[in-house]
């Protein structure tokens, strides 16, 4: 093939991923069929591309090209950088489900309160008169005495305030994400918040390149390449290219607003996800096993749990799988990191940890950013069980079939994650930060050819002699 052709090609395999992800900003509230008819695109498109190695030869392998692609990469890592910096100085207000609740869940621990299981009392005429103006915990107060009130009425006949297994206005996130947000955000509210999130990122950053560093060891250009797979929505016109529109579809009205180009960082600063916790603690597991490292990849897993249940649970599916003989092990360590985060809070409120971080999750209604709220409800059964097949069925392919590294275990890691979060009961942007990596890390080596040169270092003499 022609390197022109190549470079066409690599350019498709390289901005495919991004392009969708946008898309699927664009359909969101309202948009569930047109989110899920997105997803399974990508679906299918990382799936093909992925099934082997050996599709296309990279025209940056060659010579000193590779070198190119990271300047690229470092350009990319800086805009955003310039970004995160211009939000952070800016600030903002954290009013969402997300934000708010991980400001304020440190207020409650400093105080002596269970963010999970006890609303705030009232203050009194003197104590408001002793808080210092635009006081965190005061600003906490303005919005409402509970850390996650849910304004919409109850879920079933769940009365929220209730004792026990009936509190669900409670934190909805684990300790490890109200204990990192808290030194910042006492004094620091939202910018707090912003600054945690940016060195997450960057750690993010790190972890993306090392991690296609070893799963790519002949491929020069694959870490390059994973970066700028994840990087590249920030400079995508989609904002330009996409038009606002207002439909009447799927009995209802629909307003699609074209998204924003920074619109994956506006998610860890003014749209104050928590994710990237997670998300950063999960692929520090994932290189840790890489490298063998079985309890300290158990430690990492157990800490990703300990801040947000999900998406760590998704690893513990495969990750075993990347490290035989020591799978016990691994798993040993995270199940014992993540119940000692847990087991003070546990011990100190058990009903309402478990109403919080696991009923809630069962009793939570849909959305119009899932395809469920277009169904009749007796077909949720039916869209539960086709998602827990196809994960199923992902799971068993990846230790039934071909070898279990770090690169067949990063498609299987995205297309796992593509599946639970296209079929869940909300869909919102902030999954996206969790397919991000994965999608960027499998696309960045598995479709392309080791260099000749590469596979000839890597021949044993008996083979050579061999052949």
């Amino acid at each position: 093939m022609r390197a022109w052709l190549r470079a066409i090609a690599e350019g498709v395999l390289v901005a495919l991923v991004p392009v969708l992800l946008l898309l699927i900003r664009y359909f969101s509230w309202g948009a569930g069929p047109l989110r899920l008819l997105v997803y399974a695109v990508l679906f299918t498109f990382v799936a093909l591309a992925t099934a082997r190695r050996s599709y296309l030869s990279s025209i940056w392998e060659v010579g000193q090209r590779h070198l190119w692609l990271a300047v690229l990469a470092g350009g990319l890592l800086l805009l955003h950088g310039l970004q995160f910096v211009r939000d952070i100085q800016r600030g903002g207000v954290c009013l969402t489900d997300m934000g708010r609740p991980s400001i304020c869940a440190g207020e409650w621990l400093r105080r002596g309160m269970n963010p999970w299981a006890e609303c705030a009392p009232q203050l009194t005429a003197v104590e408001r008169r002793a808080l210092p103006r635009g006081d965190t915990y005061s600003e906490c107060l303005k919005q409402d005495r509970c850390i996650d009130r849910k304004a919409g009425g109850t879920y079933r006949d769940w009365t929220h305030h209730g004792p026990g297994l009936d509190f669900m206005d409670g934190y909805k996130y684990g300790p490890v994400t109200a204990l990192v947000y808290a030194p910042l955000t006492h004094g620091l509210r939202e910018r707090g918040l912003f600054l945690v999130n940016f060195v997450f990122w960057l750690a993010h950053a790190l972890l993306v390149w090392a991690l296609a560093r070893v799963a790519y060891p002949v491929q020069r250009a694959a870490p390059a390449r994973s970066l700028i797979g994840w990087l590249l929505p920030l400079v995508l016109p989609m904002s330009l290219v996409l038009p606002s529109l207002k439909l009447h579809a799927f009995g209802g009205d629909l307003s699609l607003s074209p998204p924003e180009p920074d619109t994956f960082i506006l998610e860890l600063t003014r749209r104050c996800s928590n994710d990237i916790i997670p998300v950063v603690l999960g692929l520090a597991a994932l290189y840790a096993a890489a490298r063998r490292r079985a309890a300290l990849a158990g430690i990492f897993l157990g800490l990703s749990l300990a801040a947000k249940p999900l998406p760590g649970l998704l690893l513990c599916l495969l990750l075993p799988g990347l490290i035989e003989g020591r799978a016990f092990r691994l798993l040993l360590w995270a199940a014992g990191t993540a119940a000692l985060c847990y087991l003070p809070v546990f011990v100190w409120a058990p009903r309402e940890l478990i109403a919080n971080l696991v009923l809630f999750s069962f009793l939570r209604p849909t959305n119009s950013s899932s395809i469920r709220a277009y169904l009749p409800p007796e077909w949720e059964g039916a869209v539960s069980g086709l998602q827990l097949l196809m994960c199923v069925i992902l799971v068993v392919s990846f230790y039934r079939s071909g070898p279990r590294d770090l690169a067949r275990l990063l498609r299987s890691s995205a297309l796992l994650c593509l599946a639970f979060v296209a079929l869940n009961k909300v869909v919102h942007g902030n999954y996206l930060l969790w397919l991000q990596p994965l999608l960027a890390l499998a696309l960045g080596g598995l479709p392309f050819r080791p260099p000749v040169r590469a596979r000839a270092r890597a021949t044993t003499p008996v083979q050579r002699v061999a052949s």
